[in-house]
């Protein structure tokens, strides 16, 4: 049986979106992109909205939080219970970011034009060598695209990439799967990228 990968679905203006590069991932590793939309507007949720979004989200064997622009109360809760429940969970951009304000961190504008283009290659990252993430690409130095116009700070997640004083990925190896990185691998087809989502798909 495939496996089933909830992808958060994010508001653009009256639309619902899943990024199409995030599902062609999802179907080239032979599973299934589930769109996971939340049952409540962007404000509080109330306790019956969530268990809607529980029922699904247990239904799904890892998820990925795509990018965006503003991340939500029904996403803090999401990433509270992929992280309780022990779901493989990789974060992308804002799905990072939500990550690291879950846990302490809060979101500050970058004032560095270099970090938000939209091209494949911005600049480097670099990886500590005690990390998850480094196990995973084997390189204490990438290059990245960067598409972010914040960043987060004083995350209580370990920082596990960094570029120019900014956090580039986070992780709780305690977890089977629970990594954030701040660019966007989705959008470059290079062995680093390819190798992430290889690991992320091999943990569910």
């Amino acid at each position: 049986m495939k496996k089933k990968i909830g992808i958060l679905v994010r508001p653009n203006m009256d639309q619902l979106t899943i990024n199409r590069e995030i599902s062609d991932v999802i179907i080239e590793h032979n599973c299934i992109p589930i769109g996971i939309v939340p049952t409540c507007d962007e404000g509080k949720m109330t306790l019956d909205s969530f268990q809607d979004m529980v029922d699904i989200l247990s239904f799904c064997d890892g998820v990925i939080l795509q990018g965006g622009t503003e991340f939500y109360d029904y996403d803090v809760q999401t990433v509270r219970y992929l992280y309780d429940h022990d779901i493989p969970t990789l974060g992308i951009c804002l799905g990072m970011q939500t990550m690291g304000c879950v846990f302490g961190g809060k979101l500050e504008k970058i004032e560095n034009d270099t970090h938000h283009h939209f091209v494949d290659y911005v600049h480097s990252v670099v990886i500590h060598s005690n990390s998850k993430l480094y196990s995973i690409l084997q390189k204490e130095t990438i290059v990245v695209n960067s598409r972010h116009h914040e960043q987060v700070v004083n995350t209580h997640l370990p920082i596990v990439a960094s570029a120019c004083n900014i956090i580039e990925a986070i992780e709780d190896t305690s977890k089977k799967f629970f990594i954030g990185v701040q660019w966007h691998p989705e959008s470059i087809d290079d062995e680093n990228s390819r190798a992430l989502f290889q690991a992320f798909f091999h943990s569910i």
